[in-house]
């Protein structure tokens, strides 16, 4: 049967990846036409091995999960994040955060990349109203009173396609974003991070760790069967010169570095260099636009914040759209400017809290001034005296701070 030259849907989703997919999930609980363009090819993922890609999922992030019934797919291949340990090399005074202190089961988990995209699909695979196009991509994009025309290109040939609501989920350097003429601000750290995975003589049972030193932050996050996966950043130069060390040499500079809290460092997995900026969109919706993401905000991975926070946006938006489904009787514009500034009102104070925060720490430790060091050191050792200044930062990094959706709260979305 010939594909129609125009599909007609309630949202447009461009960006497969795990926060595009994600907001399909949750939309897929609701009465909506779903059509999802990513770039590449679908595919059934191979079972994870040593140097599987991870990302940090904050206790909030769980909850979001949990309450779309993704949870207990995905708990083989995450690890509980038990205590947060943060000290600086070379100086007196650490703070540590842990779960029994806050009362919960875990401050957060590790979650393999490859598990999170195979069990996001998979549920993708049996929505109804979700149609995925991929590999596919995004010519034109042009809005309109009532509706968002985009122009796809799939297999060689074109269509258009008419949604109420586009939603850019096409990461950092949005294609949409650029469509849709919004202006982004761009810091550049002039650092890279080097991400691997290793495996140390003491198993990291739980454990984070982030250690500051002259050089850069490195963070070291448990993972499954006793690895840990580290991002150590750099400035750019030497990121690349010491990514390119020998086996040995790099695990000597490394053990320098983070010092011997789990004994050491056994085996080195393969290395990956990333590039660090602060991306941020000049809005974040328009009109029968919404970016989400690393397209509205993307972020320095030092607090590993990132990932959290797109999934609030995700949360979020479900949200404000089951409303207004629900306000309308089933058949609301969900590209209407109300529910939009809604979004954009609710997200715009977690996006501020959580962007000065992660700067605020680059700022903080990356200071060489004379004297900084050991006022840092004081404040480490006043913070970790302190309960209810941990108890701010442990909200903070579990994703319990300021107003939070339903879904975060491991609600049903409606």
């Amino acid at each position: 049967m010939t594909e129609p030259a125009r599909r007609d849907c309630d949202v447009l989703i461009v960006g497969g990846g795990a926060v595009g997919s994600a907001l399909a999930c949750a939309l897929a609980e609701l009465p909506l036409d779903t059509v999802l363009v990513e770039a590449q090819e679908v595919r059934q993922l191979s079972q994870p091995g040593f140097d599987t890609r991870v990302t940090a999922l904050a206790n909030g992030s769980q909850q979001i999960l949990a309450a779309l019934s993704l949870w207990t797919e995905l708990k083989g291949y995450t690890e509980a994040i038990r205590t947060i340990h943060i000290s600086e090399r070379g100086r007196f005074g650490a703070a540590r955060i842990s779960a029994a202190e806050e009362r919960v089961p875990a401050l957060g988990y590790t979650v393999e990349n490859q598990a999170l995209g195979r069990v996001l699909w998979e549920r993708l695979r049996g929505a109804q109203r979700f149609t995925p196009l991929a590999p596919a991509k995004v010519l034109r994009v042009e809005r309109h009173a009532h509706h968002v025309t985009a122009t796809i290109e799939q297999g060689g040939e074109q269509r258009e396609l008419r949604a109420k609501l586009v939603v850019a989920a096409d990461g950092a350097r949005s294609a949409v974003r650029t469509a849709l003429g919004f202006d982004a601000l761009e810091h550049d750290y002039e650092q890279r991070a080097v991400i691997f995975n290793c495996a140390t003589e003491a198993p990291p049972a739980g454990r984070a760790f982030e250690r500051f030193t002259s050089r850069g932050p490195i963070a070291l996050l448990p993972l499954t069967s006793g690895r840990s996966a580290v991002i150590w950043t750099l400035p750019s130069a030497l990121a690349e010169e010491i990514a390119a060390l020998p086996d040995d040499t790099f695990r000597a500079e490394l053990q320098t570095a983070f010092g011997y809290r789990l004994g050491r460092f056994t085996r080195i997995g393969a290395r990956h260099l990333h590039t660090l900026v602060r991306i941020a969109s000049g809005a974040v919706h328009g009109p029968r636009a919404v970016l989400i993401g690393d397209a509205a905000l993307r972020l320095h991975p030092v607090a590993g914040q990132g990932f959290n926070l797109a999934l609030r946006d995700v949360a979020t938006l479900a949200e404000v759209i089951a409303d207004a489904l629900q306000a309308g009787g089933g058949s609301a514009d969900v590209g209407a400017t109300e529910p939009l500034d809604r979004y954009a009102d609710w997200r715009a104070a977690d996006r501020e809290r959580v962007s000065t925060f992660t700067h605020g720490l680059i700022q903080l430790f990356g200071e060489s001034v004379p004297g900084a060091g050991l006022t840092r050191g004081i404040g480490l050792v006043a913070f970790d005296l302190l309960p209810g200044a941990k108890a701010l930062l442990a909200r903070q990094t579990m994703g319990k701070a300021g107003r939070l959706p339903r879904l975060a709260r491991g609600l049903p979305l409606s």
